[in-house]
């Protein structure tokens, strides 16, 4: 009792230590990590915290156990860590609804979860176990080779805990939270989540990621990585515990290697997940939250009645916490369900018994959404569109800005397509694959030879330390020269619509997984070896379904999942193989040469450090382990990260001392390139207005969308006075694109208030000087350079951001009939560019696809007929000697244009009868372009554009009648 309580008040006093670091980071003028013993102790503090923060999601998972009465669950830490961790998350939400995250709240919140940790003896238990980890006491056979794969897994330990300390382990904006947190936490007392005073957008209740909310109270949101340290280390536990499992069941000639599956496993996750650019902090929370679900699911299925309550009352928290975190999770979730149903060998019984876990988790999922969009008045901006097309359109509009959502949810996702073909067949599409396997096929041949010689080197008869010795030197060179194989394979995934080339790998991969597991006698393992290949499929699945950027991202941990899939195949088919002898002739006798099951030790660890080291040399490449080491101590300042590049804050006082103190800022161009300056302590909590996280947010689509008058009384309405444009930037982007900034009416609406070394600071007329014609042609060059070049690909599609917004219904300018439309690169073709368009090049814009789209509002009305003048060219190769264009404006044909092979820039006409130019929509022409085809598609070269014609300028001319 004495040892227990002495155990509890160290573990109390480290913890309050910690927490009193983290709360007083080095000098809040500096960057961190700069150098001195301040950033050592800090980074020290940093590095104890993740263990701290797994201490306590294990010790309210042991005490759940405890509640239920759960002796089956206390022998399992993953299910404790998992279970835990979705009650601190619940926990962390409720602290911030209530609004009270601060240090004093959450710093006393996480001491106390630490203190009842250890008081309960959950700590005292996971420790014991894992000192007979490292001692190899759960170890019977190949204990070298055990040792070995440990020894990995502790060092990449360490090196996840020197990334997470030093803000290198998520791809996030470290700066931003880094400043928010000062600010809000400083000067304001707390972090307050509301509509009038929202923190960044990563921290808002809709995010309901509880576990960065609670520690975002206690430090600065660079902690965030720190909270991904234990989900990454979660992950690992958690794929191991599912090889595991597999392996509880097994024969004694397959137990051992499947072991040893379970730990290599284990190190080319923990190398892997976090990788050279590591995941955004919700992606590593959802891959080890799905998983776990998943085997806790399974193992639900699995037991008898009174434990499989226990487990599923044990799980709740984390069925309630997922869709908390993300309501769009439910849908994975749901599927998740569905497969721990069809993987049980009793359906009915294992349906009654996930159900209520699905029910709970999708009224989790309706609570997160309604509470967000009641609680912050916007949707949640979620990495793949599911249930946007759910919500009514009124509504929609109202709350929030659909640029934002479109931009977030579907461009910047890649999933949009504007009506343009790529006519690539499906034949084709195989063809390509194909090739790529012919063109790798040596290297594929060398990566089998060499797990084919592990293996019988391995079965050769020689003694036992000689045959373990043999083993470690054959799977660290054969790994390391397998994954120097692997650098030469080269799937280039270069077909517009790879959909199918995936389809066809994955149903590869999937029935050799199922033709190797086949033997596996044992019914009570065939759920997990099931359900292990259908969540990997369900990864598959949603990064084919949405095409997504962010959906690739976040299942991004499917690749782990498939190195589970390869080692477990391997096993059992070393396994098939020892029930074969191979008849050998040596000096006129006959012997058979039969594998051994320790074949598959040097295989394992073959397939386990060609894994580990192509993702060690990538990450070390990124984050040199000394310089990590360095900057974790003090030692010396980090030269490169996050960080360093980006981050100027002295445009932060340049702004401060430029404008009034209560005034309000909006920035026109530099949506990233000035994200530090958000939130910044160094000005004004409300100084710098954010599109995404402020009531601006409810008024963004008529500040983008509308006239240029109703747009400036809409920001004179919200009190925005002054406008920055930060020099050499072409970043335009909303309002920076809106109508009151184009050329002609920036003159007459707005002065110049005064020039800094980084900005042109902009107010409104009569409030500062004239701007300078000089100033004027800069501010309207680098716009022109963002409007016409600047863009980013959707899919098969050139999109510029001025292209979604008036895709969108942005007010485009009026064009004047007898001006010239200039489409090359020094031109505002743009403008008038709807889809089909590629960007803009010095001798003109190509169309993109079957269908191109130009919309040009008029000045004014033009009753009488019109004549459009183009110069146009075809793009014909002899595979292409002909083209025909037919061009409609509305449902009418009024020209067919033909063009044969050889033809250069030409000028064409298109007469328009009277009336055309009475449209208030203005002049709409539709150019369709027959055999719109890529060179890709016919084989000749990767360009996968399915260019129609290029144009260089168009004029539209009334004319004139005798």
């Amino acid at each position: 009792m004495k040892r227990s309580a002495t155990m509890t008040g160290a573990a109390s006093v480290f913890a309050l230590v910690v927490v009193l670091i983290l709360a007083n980071p080095p000098n809040a003028h500096a960057l961190l990590f700069g150098g001195g013993m301040r950033d050592g102790l800090f980074g020290l503090a940093m590095v104890a915290l993740a263990p701290l923060i797994s201490v306590v999601q294990i010790g309210l998972g042991t005490a759940l156990a405890h509640r239920f009465a759960s002796v089956a669950a206390l022998r399992e830490p993953w299910l404790l860590w998992l279970c835990g961790s979705g009650l601190l998350s619940l926990i962390g939400v409720a602290i911030a609804a209530a609004g009270f995250v601060n240090p004093w709240v959450c710093g006393s919140m996480l001491i106390l979860g630490v203190a009842c940790a250890v008081a309960s003896g959950a700590c005292t238990d996971v420790l014991n176990r894992l000192i007979a980890w490292t001692r190899l006491e759960d170890v019977a056979s190949s204990k070298p080779a055990f040792a070995v794969v440990r020894l990995g897994i502790v060092a990449a330990l360490v090196l996840i805990g020197l990334r997470a300390a030093t803000g290198e382990l998520n791809d996030t904006d470290v700066v931003q939270f880094y400043w928010g947190w000062l600010n809000e936490v400083r000067h304001l007392g707390g972090i307050h989540l509301s509509p009038a005073l929202p923190m960044v957008q990563d921290f808002t209740a809709g995010r309901g990621n509880g576990a960065y909310l609670l520690l975002a109270g206690i430090a600065p949101g660079l902690v965030s990585h720190v909270v991904s340290a234990a989900y990454c280390a979660m992950f690992a536990v958690v794929l191991r515990a599912f090889v595991l499992r597999i392996a509880a069941d097994a024969s004694s000639p397959l137990r051992p290697p499947l072991l040893l599956a379970a730990e290599v496993v284990c190190l080319a996750s923990l190398w892997m997940i976090p990788g050279s650019v590591a995941f955004g902090k919700y992606h590593l929370q959802f891959a080890a939250w799905a998983l776990g679900f998943l085997l806790a699911c399974l193992q639900i299925a699995s037991e008898d009645v009174r434990a499989a309550r226990t487990w599923r009352l044990m799980l709740l928290p984390v069925a309630v916490a997922i869709p908390i975190g993300l309501a769009q999770f439910e849908a994975f979730i749901a599927l998740v369900v569905i497969v721990a149903v069809a993987a049980a060998p009793h359906r009915w019984l294992a349906t009654r018994r996930l159900l209520p876990l699905l029910i709970v988790g999708c009224a989790s999922a309706a609570l997160a959404l309604l509470a967000n969009w009641l609680f912050l008045g916007i949707p949640d901006l979620n990495p793949f569109p599911l249930f946007e097309r759910f919500i009514a359109e009124q509504r929609f509009g109202l709350w929030t800005s659909r640029l934002q959502q479109y931009y977030i949810n579907y461009i910047g996702g890649g999933v949009l397509t504007l009506n343009a073909g790529n006519s690539v067949g499906k034949l084709r599409e195989l063809r390509s694959l194909a090739s790529d396997i012919r063109a790798d096929l040596i290297p594929i041949i060398l990566g089998f030879t060499g797990l084919a010689v592990a293996a019988i080197t391995a079965s050769i008869p020689m003694r036992r330390s000689w045959r373990q010795g043999l083993s470690l030197v054959l799977g660290a060179a054969l790994g390391y020269g397998l994954y120097r194989t692997s650098l030469l394979v080269t799937f280039s995934d270069l077909a517009l619509s790879p959909a199918l080339n995936r389809v066809v790998l994955y149903a590869m991969a999937a029935v050799a997984y199922l033709l190797a597991v086949r033997s596996f006698r044992v019914a009570a393992s065939r759920p997990f070896l099931y359900g292990l290949l259908s969540y990997w499929l369900i990864c598959a699945g949603f990064i084919l379904v949405f095409h997504s950027g962010s959906m690739d991202r976040l299942m991004r941990h499917a690749d782990v999942v498939g190195v589970a899939l390869v080692l477990v195949a391997l096993v059992c088919l070393v396994g098939r193989l020892t029930a074969f002898a191979l008849p050998i002739r040596a000096t006129e006798e006959m012997w058979g040469f039969r594998l051994r099951a320790s074949a598959a030790v040097p295989i394992l660890l073959v397939v386990g450090v060609a894994f580990s080291v192509r993702a060690a040399v990538s990450t070390a490449a990124v984050d040199p382990p000394r310089h990590l080491l360095a900057s974790a101590l003090g030692l010396q300042g980090r030269a490169v990260g996050l960080t360093n590049p980006m981050a100027k804050f002295e445009r932060c006082y340049e702004i401060a001392r430029s404008v009034p103190a209560d005034t309000r800022v909006l920035f026109l161009n530099a949506y990233t390139a000035m994200a530090y300056c958000n939130n910044a302590v160094l000005l004004p909590r409300t100084m710098i207005v954010t599109p995404h996280a402020s009531e601006f947010a409810r008024d963004l689509a008529t500040s983008a969308f509308a006239d240029a008058d109703t747009v400036e009384q809409t920001m004179r309405h919200l009190h925005i006075d002054y406008f920055l444009v930060l020099k050499g930037d072409f970043e335009f982007w909303a309002s920076g694109l809106s109508a009151p900034f184009r050329p002609g009416e920036l003159e007459r609406r707005f002065d110049l208030l005064t020039e800094t070394p980084s900005f042109y600071v902009l107010t409104w007329r009569g409030r500062g000087r004239a701007i300078p014609a000089e100033t004027l042609a800069t501010i309207a060059e680098r716009r022109r350079f963002g409007i016409q070049q600047s863009g980013f690909m959707a899919r098969n599609e050139f999109v510029s951001q001025w292209r979604a917004m008036a895709n969108l219904g942005a007010d485009r300018p009026k064009y004047q009939l007898g001006a010239r439309l200039d489409f090359s690169s020094s031109g505002w073709s743009a403008l008038y560019a709807d889809h089909g368009w590629y960007a803009a090049e010095p001798h003109g814009t190509w169309t993109v696809g079957p269908v191109a789209v130009l919309k040009l509002p008029l000045a004014r009305p033009a009753p009488g007929p019109l004549r459009v003048t183009m110069e146009v060219m075809p793009f014909l190769i002899p595979q292409l000697p002909s083209r025909t264009v037919r061009v409609k404006q509305g449902a009418v044909d009024v020209a067919t244009w033909a063009f044969q092979l050889g033809e250069g820039y030409q000028a064409k006409t298109i007469d328009l009868p009277a009336g055309a130019g009475m449209d208030p929509q203005g002049i709409v022409l539709t150019f369709e372009i027959e055999n719109s085809v890529s060179q890709y598609a016919l084989g000749l070269n990767a360009d996968w554009r399915p260019l129609g014609m290029a144009v260089r300028s168009l004029k539209i001319e009334a004319v004139v009648l005798n």
